[in-house]
């Protein structure tokens, strides 16, 4: 289970569009002030039935399978579709006596485009699924701002 907690911007019926906050993790990282992983305009649409409303601090949850799933979907289901036309090509162009680059190339380069479109249509399909959607699981209590030491800040 993922968790990352936000902050509510705007209320639709049944969901909730939440700003992401930095994690612990931002805090000691080498990239500070040069990362975009926490932009201040990076807004996500959640599931909201905890009935959080704008303002609240919130914790929300992905289901770590269904993150791993569309990891695999969007990043490793290409590489396969790419390889695997190419070494199709290559068989192709042996059997018909054709240039084995070309034909790989050509192949590959299909096969690569034929699995995008792929993950295109199963990520709309999947993007309308509860299961692969984020959701609110609580709503934090408001915290007091803390003081801020200016020698810990990132040098800009």
């Amino acid at each position: 289970m993922a968790t990352e907690k936000g902050i509510v911007t705007k209320i639709e019926s049944g969901t909730a569009w939440v700003r992401t906050l930095p994690s612990e993790a931002c805090a000691g990282c080498s990239s500070c002030g040069t990362c975009n992983a926490q932009r201040e305009d990076a807004e996500v649409e959640v599931i909201n039935e905890v009935g959080a409303q704008i303002g609240d601090r919130i914790l929300i949850d992905i289901k770590t399978s269904a993150f791993l799933k569309a990891t695999f979907l969007l990043y490793v289901f290409p590489i396969i579709g790419l390889t695997a036309g190419a070494m199709l090509g290559v068989q192709f162009a042996e059997y018909y006596a054709y240039d084995a680059s070309g034909c790989s190339a050509a192949f590959g380069f299909g096969a690569f485009f034929l699995t995008v479109a792929v993950v295109r249509i199963l990520g709309n399909r999947m993007g309308r699924e509860q299961a692969y959607r984020p959701k609110i699981v609580k709503v934090l209590l408001p915290t007091a701002p803390k003081p801020v030491n200016m020698q810990d800040r990132c040098p800009v």
